[in-house]
């Protein structure tokens, strides 16, 4: 369980990998996953690549960018608090209470710098260069309850939990190829990366309640692992500070190619029937080894419950439990002994599952449902959708359904999708609530253009008829639309 007291901190590390999330545009993650046409669809599924156009070219910021969180208040009082050089412990106290009180807490961040599409008669590929910042926190449980809470009066003996957290910016470069394998009936695509690691923050510290020799103790252990440009200061091992490292350039810090690892997305797309495609997917199934500015942090440590203030039972199912007599928070006593660990380690990276299905009701309208899971260590999460694509005009669709979003149910994502001939442009919400009220709990919205490159002359005649073998009439704007 982290200390209200030393909260701080870490929740400097986090924003300092988030702050550049502030700047930017952002793309929906749900709401456009069944229109294979967006030219970000490869994004959910590399099986999408066959949808787009011959040659396709977009560059930040137009190139599509994804932000959405779960807790406005809490981003809101983080970034506030970080900008102004206000990081009292009673600021940061209300942060870290807030994020127990949140359960699940997750912020995405990506952004494509550089895209360029290309379809052929053997298959359709792109190369894209992107960066992730991802930020995801699960401090509620018994034991955080039972050590912060007054009213939350009795835990069980040896039971663990982990305190997950993961705090990641990465930078990604890779190569998508997408072929159908069945004309008009199974396309399958693949991704291969390569990912250079900026910083990270993951937490393997858990915790429990221990008897031992009649005494009992709340025990913290595991490592808090860190790969960030910081030099933390401890005062017989207690950290009193993260200070940033003298030499720290942020030029450097994003150019940082010290941390490398590799991955894939993989995936597929089967038309069921002429109105029924199935499609799912895995995306960033890979790994990054950190090896640059290491500065894990080790937990081990154990704190004796107050002599008379407890009594042990045992439950309906005959296990033990511990109960406190005292109103006062337990977390405010402890103060723990660290130590720093420069070796490197690696880390398996947050991976996606998407499945869905899109159902075409008529030429104008089609339904679909989409299903996402997220899997990191301690740390999953599922949202779902549904939605409705209704193509208002042959340049114009226009998207709207209802999303469950993690443990956020109230979002209602709306989208619009406009085609040109020389590109598109999608602008959306995967929740319109969140503008319209501060009680929303998921926020996230969408930006992106692209161009159509070496589209060639537009023709001006149109083909010969077999009354006028030998005579192209000239084309008109009447004409055209027939």
């Amino acid at each position: 369980m982290m200390p209200v007291r030393r909260i701080k901190q870490i929740v400097v590390l986090l924003t300092l990998m988030l702050v550049f999330s502030i700047l930017g545009y952002a793309q929906s993650n749900l709401v456009f996953y069944n229109e294979d046409e967006q030219f970000n669809a490869s994004n959910f599924n590399p099986a999408f690549l066959t949808s787009q156009k011959k040659f396709t070219f977009s560059i930040f910021p137009l190139a599509g960018m994804t932000f959405g969180f779960n807790n406005q208040e809490v981003i809101k009082d983080v970034m506030t608090q970080f900008l102004e050089g206000d990081q009292t412990n009673e600021e940061f106290k209300g942060v870290f209470n807030s994020l127990i009180d949140q359960n699940l807490f997750f912020l995405n961040y990506e952004t494509n710098l550089f895209k360029f599409g290309y379809n052929s008669d053997f298959g359709s590929f792109d190369f894209r260069i992107r960066e992730n910042v991802l930020l995801m926190t699960d401090f509620k449980g018994d034991l955080s309850d039972f050590l912060t809470s007054p009213t939350f009066q009795s835990i069980a003996i040896d039971k663990p939990q982990l305190f997950g957290a993961e705090a990641i910016h990465y930078r990604e470069y890779s190569l998508g190829f997408a072929k159908e394998i069945v004309k008009d009936k199974l396309s399958v695509g693949g991704r291969a990366k390569i990912y250079f690691g900026k910083s990270i923050l993951f937490s393997e510290v858990s915790g429990k309640i221990v008897e031992r020799s009649d005494t009992f103790f709340t025990q913290i252990a595991g490592p808090m692992r860190l790969s960030i440009p910081a030099n933390p200061d401890l005062d017989n091992g207690i950290l009193i500070d993260l200070n940033m490292a003298k030499d720290f350039d942020i030029g450097n810090y994003i150019t940082n190619a010290g941390n490398v690892g590799v991955g894939i997305d993989l995936g597929f797309n089967y038309e069921i029937t002429p109105e029924i495609e199935f499609s799912a997917s895995v995306i960033d199934l890979g790994r990054i080894n950190w090896n640059k500015n290491i500065n894990t942090l080790l937990f081990n440590d154990e704190y004796p419950f107050p002599t008379g203030n407890i009594d042990i039972e045992a439950d309906e199912n005959g296990v033990p439990v511990l109960s406190k007599n005292f109103d006062r928070p337990l977390a405010d006593t402890m103060a723990f002994s660290l130590r720093i660990d420069e070796t490197s380690f690696s880390t398996t990276l947050p991976t996606t599952y998407y499945a869905g299905v899109k159902y075409q009701v008529n030429p104008k309208l089609n339904l679909g449902v989409v299903d996402r899971f997220s899997r990191a260590k301690g740390l999953n999460f599922n949202s779902f959708s549904l939605t409705a694509h209704y193509k208002a005009t042959d340049k114009l669709s226009i998207i709207t359904g209802y999303s469950i979003i993690g443990n956020s149910f109230s979002n209602i994502p709306i989208a619009i999708l406009y085609k040109r001939e020389g590109g598109q442009t999608y602008l959306g919400t995967d929740n319109v609530l969140s503008f319209l009220t501060k009680s929303s709990e998921f926020s996230g919205i969408s930006f992106g253009t692209c161009f159509y490159l070496f589209r060639g002359k537009k023709e001006k005649y149109q083909d010969p008829s077999e009354y006028l073998p030998f005579y192209k009439r000239k084309k008109s704007k009447l004409f055209s639309k027939i």
